[in-house]
């Protein structure tokens, strides 16, 4: 998509979260490329909507299929390349498979919802749990 003559590159990500021994929990990627843990995400595709997307997505990096929740938002920012990107998140559940290793994320993890913050190093990942918070309330981490 161009606006005015930046070119942006859309994409979708995905908050998926689980209730384990009553704690909210989210599932985060380890990515050996970049030596951080995120949020799922990724690049929109040709053809595809940006839902499709953030569950293609969400799949391809954590081996999950999920059922898509509510849209947390967006957050804009330029990547290394310096490239203008947009992604949007969607809240999701994951409803059934499991992880295995691949060249883009290296390991998942499912920490409690408030300690994923200490995890992320990037501000978008943080936007969107942030987003998550004001939109559940904090009745969902009692």
């Amino acid at each position: 998509m161009r606006f005015g003559t930046v070119a942006v590159i859309l994409g979708g990500g995905g908050l998926i979260t689980r209730h384990n021994d009553g704690e909210l929990e989210v599932l985060i990627v380890h990515r050996p490329k970049h030596l951080d843990w995120s949020l799922p995400a990724g690049k929109l595709d040709p053809g595809e909507t940006l839902a499709e997307c953030a569950l293609r997505e969400v799949y391809e990096e954590t081996g999950h299929v999920c059922e898509l929740g509510r849209e947390l938002g967006m957050v804009d920012y330029r990547d290394r390349r310096d490239r203008a990107r947009q992604v949007h998140y969607w809240e999701m559940d994951a409803i059934a498979g499991s992880f295995t290793p691949n060249q883009e994320v290296d390991a998942v993890a499912w920490v409690p919802l408030l300690e994923s913050l200490n995890y992320f190093s990037n501000e978008r990942d943080l936007k969107m749990v942030s987003a998550f918070l004001a939109l559940v309330g904090d009745s969902v981490l009692a």
